[in-house]
């Protein structure tokens, strides 16, 4: 027996052409169910980034803003001394300008 036109693509026959029993008659009613307003819930991300706010908060508004101090003058100082080994050892000394004739000796 060949498949005819009339029960391909049903849902009421299967691929043979026999006629498929219905579930529908077994099911009983079911209840609707009640509505519940959607509470948005955190995801894990949003989570994380409200911890590190609590941990690390940022600076009030109302607070005045003071820079760093002014270290120039330790550029400036530095330049009176240099760094170099000492002797054949592997640690490094600081040595005034005056005295870099000495290295090594």
């Amino acid at each position: 027996m060949g498949m005819t036109n009339f029960y391909q693509g049903s849902l009421r026959y299967d691929m043979h052409g026999r006629k498929r029993k219905t579930n529908s008659m077994k099911t009983t009613k079911k209840t609707k169910p009640t509505f519940k307003p959607y509470v948005k819930s955190k995801t894990y991300a949003q989570k994380q980034v409200d911890e590190h706010r609590e941990k690390y908060p940022s600076m009030p508004i109302t607070m005045n803003y003071n820079p760093q101090e002014d270290n120039t003058w330790k550029a400036k100082e530095s330049k009176n001394f240099t760094v170099a080994p000492a002797y054949n050892k592997g640690a490094y000394q600081v040595i005034p300008r005056k005295d870099v004739e000495h290295i090594g000796k």
